[in-house]
């Protein structure tokens, strides 16, 4: 057979480890991003490669690719969606509880603002979130699903 028609593997997904996390996909982070969130043993326990498991209800926080997993009780500070209470945007400290209450009570102008801080220069996503991820689609999703219209 010609391998010019033989395709190659797709590479494996990162999904979070089991039998301790909960088997979803990870998010790519920093080293800048592991650095603000655990301690370096933490960090020197991974390979270079790391993954953020956002699922709620995982034990996991960080993986890699051969199967390490760092628990969520290592974070330095609670996170959304692991800690429902923590901020979901720890930049700002904004809670889920102050945008379900913006948008049940038909105010967007809360909103607006901080997703015009979230997208500015003043935002600190890379070593405020877990994720390293910026909270604007988070916070748009959980905004339009309890907004009601005034």
């Amino acid at each position: 057979m010609n391998k010019a028609f033989v395709s190659e593997p797709e590479p494996a997904e990162p999904r979070c480890p089991t039998p301790n996390g909960c088997d979803s996909l990870g998010q790519r982070v920093t080293r800048k991003t592991l650095e603000s969130q655990l301690s370096e043993d933490q960090i020197a326990t991974l390979a270079d490669k790391a993954y953020y498991c956002s699922s709620p209800g995982c034990l996991v926080a960080y993986f890699d690719d051969w199967g390490t997993a760092v628990p969520a009780s290592a974070l330095r500070t609670s996170a959304y969606p692991k800690d429902p209470e923590a901020p979901i945007c720890p930049c700002f400290g904004v809670s889920a509880e102050e945008i379900r209450t913006n948008a049940e009570a038909g105010s967007r102008e809360r909103i607006r603002e901080l997703l015009e801080k979230a997208e500015s220069h003043e935002a600190r996503c890379e070593t405020c979130s877990p994720s390293g991820e910026s909270c604007v689609t988070e916070v748009r999703r959980l905004f339009l699903q309890h907004f009601q219209p005034k």
